[in-house]
């Protein structure tokens, strides 16, 4: 057996494809292993696609592959991917292919401050991979992918020397956000991190009134020409790196068009931006969430920097809650900023058949005490 470590060709996809269906079978819900066009504009686009392929060049197999996606304006990297062949296993390639693509882009060629990956849950095996090429635990993404049931999902970073040093101070953040910085205190040496919440102001309810009618526009090529129309040189906006908005959601009332990346496979939804604050919804943004659920949403996630402390209020409010925490994500005006990962999930919590290392126990514990204080403490259930 001889091993080669080379970068995926056209003449590749096939047997890629072969490979991911043989792995994770018919419910794998990211194009980049089923979709040929799709696979093929990554191989072609070596300037923001690193895609890593271990050969043996005895048999001419694929035995492993690894992607790594990069946005070059925002400096920050993406692990995608990661499989290898069924008669390969054991020979420690994941770990080998992982860390020459992390040297490559981020120590070596220094190309972005920093790399994430997301893993499944199904078992550990996949997150002690990722921590032993130095990859550390950000958080979760609670029942964020429907494939055999709804699982949820890991969230690791690994950054660039000295980027976490250049990280902005958050000076007010809600209580809520608290635990995540106290976790992400434990991950990270050094960690500067806010140790006091400021209670959300209680906004009245007076003049809600749920009667919005919100319209969908599934139609990505006219989304895209939109998207590119009203956030044209608008970087600050549109900041949500490997999500391309496809679903347009319209309220007349408010003249609020949301821009979202909506993965009907598995009932995923990234709220990317809007053309005007979400907050203008107020009382209205309740029905918004269920319309989204009559629309077959059943999760949703957004991404917010961590000192817009109104937004994160209003997202709080309307039963949102942190889940992962992104120190050092963006880079402006020599700063790194902090960002937060807010979810939601609309089908009831099941950690039943999740496998986690210990090191997410924090993020899961901060997680599951806020969903029960924000939805039993009512009924007098407490955990």
């Amino acid at each position: 057996m001889s091993l080669v470590i080379d970068q995926a060709n056209f003449e590749d996809i096939n047997e890629l494809i072969g490979l991911y269906l043989t792995i994770y079978g018919k419910d794998y819900p990211l194009e980049v292993g089923t979709n040929k066009d799709v696979m093929t504009q990554h191989i072609s686009d070596k300037e923001s696609t690193l895609w890593l392929v271990m050969r043996d060049t005895d048999t001419n197999t694929i035995a492993a592959s690894c992607i790594f996606e990069l946005d070059l304006d925002y400096k920050i990297g993406k692990i995608t991917g990661m499989t290898v062949n069924k008669s390969y296993r054991g020979k420690g390639l994941a770990t080998k292919l992982l860390g020459e693509g992390i040297d490559r882009v981020l120590h070596t060629g220094k190309r972005v401050h920093s790399l994430y990956a997301t893993s499944r849950t199904i078992e550990i095996s996949s997150q002690k991979m990722l921590m032993a090429n130095g990859l550390r635990p950000l958080g979760i993404f609670p029942n964020a992918r429907k494939i055999k049931h709804y699982e949820t999902l890991t969230l690791m970073g690994i950054y660039a020397e000295g980027v976490l040093d250049k990280r902005s101070p958050v000076e007010k953040v809600p209580p809520q956000m608290l635990p995540l910085y106290d976790a992400i205190g434990d991950v990270f040496e050094n960690s500067n991190h806010p140790t006091v919440g400021h209670a959300c102001p209680i906004r009245s309810t007076e003049n809600d009134i749920g009667d919005e009618d919100f319209e969908y526009i599934d139609a990505p090529r006219f989304v895209e020409k939109r998207f590119e129309e009203v956030f044209q040189g608008d970087k600050e906006s549109i900041f949500y790196p490997f999500h391309k908005p496809n679903l347009i959601i319209s309220s007349q009332k408010c003249d609020l068009e949301i821009f979202a990346s909506f993965s009907k496979k598995d009932h995923y939804c990234v709220l990317v931006t809007a053309n005007n604050p979400i907050r203008d919804l107020e009382g209205q943004f309740k029905q918004l969430m269920f319309s989204m659920k009559e629309k077959g949403i059943y999760y949703v996630e957004t991404l917010m920097r961590a000192d817009y402390y109104e937004v994160i209020c209003f997202l709080l409010e309307n039963k949102f809650l942190p889940s992962a925490l992104y120190p050092a994500m963006r880079e402006e005006d020599g700063k790194m900023h902090d960002y937060v990962l807010l979810t939601r999930t609309m089908v009831p919590l099941d950690f039943s058949e999740t496998h986690i290392d210990d090191c997410f126990l924090p993020f899961v514990n901060q997680y599951v005490e806020q969903w029960i204080e924000m939805n039993l403490k009512s009924l007098g259930v407490n955990k």
